[in-house]
């Protein structure tokens, strides 16, 4: 049992690592649920409406957060072996996946994107579905825009925390997502002199946030390129060698895989029960809402385990990445049993605060 506790000292190494990774998360997450309630007080139809886009959209994020995850492992061990050559030839791999994954996404939902929004209504729900549809595509029309600046600050701040720097990307996190919930307020509800453009806004809101999130994060990095060195010399070439390339997809598509039929299979599920009404869309997005934010503490801290035994390892530290991966994952599985108590004992509570039906909230 003492193999799989840590000391006061190795905890503290753990915290400093996944502590702003879980504050920039928690802070993302916090807000997705209050602009989940701002949209609700429009309507059910609009909330199932944003609900259903960003369940499509979800897909794609997770894509993202797999393929990238993939190089990270890379990028983890040549940041330990002191190889900034290698970091940035898995940052232009990051680049690259991501822009053919924009590029598949942006064709199908220009294609098929009514047609996928549809698949989750029919006409013998309660409610008013045409409504639902139009409010659903509006969303999602305006949130595509805000997919470009999403892969970029995906890859820089996965990279960043490769790297041993955590404390940029939660700065510009943090300052992101009050810029969003000042927007939300603004122009989800028509303040400050502004026109009324309910999801839309909701949505123009996100996208803005998001193109200020990545311009402080890349311009902080090209500015200081002797502190984070990755960034020198990044767009001089898109060359990539051929059996990092292999190697990186090798290891890195099955998670890429996992994580897209994981997400294709929350959506079939909420599919499935939205033959039951707008009302079972609605509620499952007040349930997964909720659900992220606490699940901020794991997701972060398999962020954390991975950074950490990835240096250790391309340090050349095979024992020492063995016994402090055991001993993480220990402390994963006691925070993830303190968070899912916290999260039963609140369940009944959280849905009170939305403004929808008693049938949705229950």
């Amino acid at each position: 049992m003492r193999k799989l506790i840590g000391n006061k000292a190795f905890y503290k190494m753990v915290l400093l690592v996944a502590v702003p990774i879980m504050v920039q998360n928690g802070i993302t997450n916090f807000v997705s649920l209050l602009d989940n309630i701002m949209v609700g007080r429009m309507g059910t139809e609009q909330m199932s409406g944003v609900a259903i886009a960003n369940q499509l959209l979800f897909v794609f994020n997770l894509a993202i957060f797999g393929a990238i995850s993939g190089a990270g492992i890379f990028s983890a061990q040549f940041h330990g072996s002191g190889d900034h050559q290698g970091v940035r030839y898995t940052m232009r791999y990051k680049l690259l996946i991501s822009v053919i994954l924009l590029m598949v996404c942006y064709g199908m939902i220009f294609w098929k994107g009514e047609y996928l929004i549809s698949l989750f209504l029919n006409d013998t729900q309660g409610g008013n579905v045409q409504l639902t549809l139009q409010e659903g595509k509006r969303y999602m029309q305006t949130m595509l825009i805000g997919l470009v600046p999403f892969i970029f600050s995906q890859c820089y701040a996965s990279t960043l925390r490769e790297t041993g720097e955590t404390v940029l990307p939660m700065k510009a996190g943090i300052i992101a997502v009050f810029v969003n919930l000042a927007l939300n307020y603004v122009l989800i509800f028509g303040h400050l002199g502004m026109p009324a453009l309910g999801v839309q806004g909701a949505a123009l809101a996100t996208v803005i946030s998001r193109f200020v999130e990545t311009g402080l994060i890349m311009v902080v990095v090209h500015r200081n390129k002797d502190q984070y060195r990755f960034a020198d010399g990044l767009y001089h070439s898109l060359r990539i060698p051929v059996h990092l390339m292999k190697s990186i997809t090798i290891k890195g598509m099955p998670l890429m895989f996992n994580e897209l039929l994981w997400s294709m299979g929350m959506s079939v599920i909420l599919q499935s029960y939205s033959l039951r009404g707008l009302s079972a869309i609605a509620a499952l997005n007040i349930n997964s809402t909720v659900f992220n934010l606490f699940s901020t503490v794991y997701f972060s801290m398999g962020n954390a385990i991975s950074i950490i035994v990835g240096q250790q390892l391309g340090a050349g530290e095979t024992e020492k990445a063995r016994d402090t991966d055991a001993k993480l994952i220990m402390f994963a599985i006691l925070l993830s049993i303190s968070v899912g108590l916290l999260a039963a004992l609140t369940a009944p509570l959280i849905p009170q605060i939305y403004n929808t039906s008693e049938e949705v909230r229950g």
